[in-house]
């Protein structure tokens, strides 16, 4: 572990954000809160730990058969209660805020872990998941990969020629585009890819109207693939009213993504670099063979 890092988690240890690092802890019944912290959880080998998850847990497959405690921001304290776990992970934005109040009141031992918006916050994620789980020898592991992966993609992403705008659509409901604007994942994980995110004055989701879409004049339109598949797949998408002036609707440049995958910010994020950076480029454009990330 470098300097930095073992910097990093003293930091950490000394604020509320992670009670008692260094304590020993029981970490034998896991409670999974966060897509992106449960896959961390699998890559580092402890699984077997696992008790219950949240729904934003997706990956890997395994994970859907873990009794699940609700949305990451909506909470069941009873249901978490229920699994008696004697430590609960959760990822920052996790909530709310009085659900982990009840948590903490009942006695139950939780760690947030904070959100990532690039590489080296995705290994600050697995440096602190390892630490508290007591393998820091399998984190070290899995950030040097993922460290090795990511750096491959964003060596051959340096050498395009090209900045495709994107415009990314978090949901349409009630007739809104909700779109990504600056400080979000949509836009880091755009621009890991090669791209430039369209709306740059706004901060986080807020709803667009047609004609600032239509300002914005978008290459591709990217969505997660769970919203493209709840309103009737890619054609049925590129046929709503408020996308049908724009340019890249019109010449079906639609692109989906799996939401964990591209979002997520976990060990996996060199999968989600190559693979739009690919879609967004063409595959002529882009010449990466990643090795399968394996367990540490």
């Amino acid at each position: 572990m470098t300097l930095s890092r073992r910097a990093l988690l003293a930091g950490l240890a000394a604020t509320p954000l992670l009670p008692s690092l260094a304590a020993a802890r029981d970490t034998s019944r896991l409670v999974s809160v966060g897509g992106s912290v449960t896959e961390t959880v699998y890559f580092l080998s402890q699984d077997s730990r696992l008790i219950g998850a949240d729904t934003t847990s997706l990956y890997p497959a395994a994970a859907f058969d873990l009794p699940k405690v609700g949305y990451m921001r909506n909470l069941s304290v009873e249901g978490v209660l229920s699994l008696d776990p004697s430590l609960m992970l959760a990822v920052e934005g996790s909530g709310p805020p009085n659900a982990l109040d009840s948590l903490r009141a009942a006695g139950l031992d939780l760690v947030m872990v904070p959100e990532a918006r690039d590489i080296d916050g995705v290994v600050r994620k697995i440096e602190l998941v390892a630490d508290v789980l007591g393998v820091p020898d399998k984190g070290n592991t899995l950030i040097r990969d993922v460290e090795i992966r990511a750096k491959t993609v964003s060596d051959a992403v340096s050498g395009l020629t090209k900045t495709p705008r994107v415009l990314f659509l978090l949901d349409f409901r009630e007739g809104s585009l909700m779109a990504a604007g600056r400080g979000t994942a949509a836009e880091a994980i755009i621009a890991l890819a090669g791209g430039q995110l369209v709306f740059d004055e706004f901060y986080g989701y807020k709803p667009i109207s047609t004609e600032s879409a239509l300002g914005a004049d978008c290459d591709v339109i990217l969505m997660m693939d769970q919203t493209v598949e709840r309103l009737g797949g890619p054609t049925a998408v590129l046929e709503l009213g408020p996308l049908q002036p724009l340019r890249a609707a019109q010449e079906g440049r639609l692109i989906s993504m799996d939401g964990l995958l591209m979002l997520g910010f976990g060990p996996r994020t060199p999968d989600a670099m190559v693979e739009l950076a690919g879609r967004l480029h063409g595959p002529d454009a882009l010449s990466v063979d990643l090795p399968a990330l394996t367990p540490a």
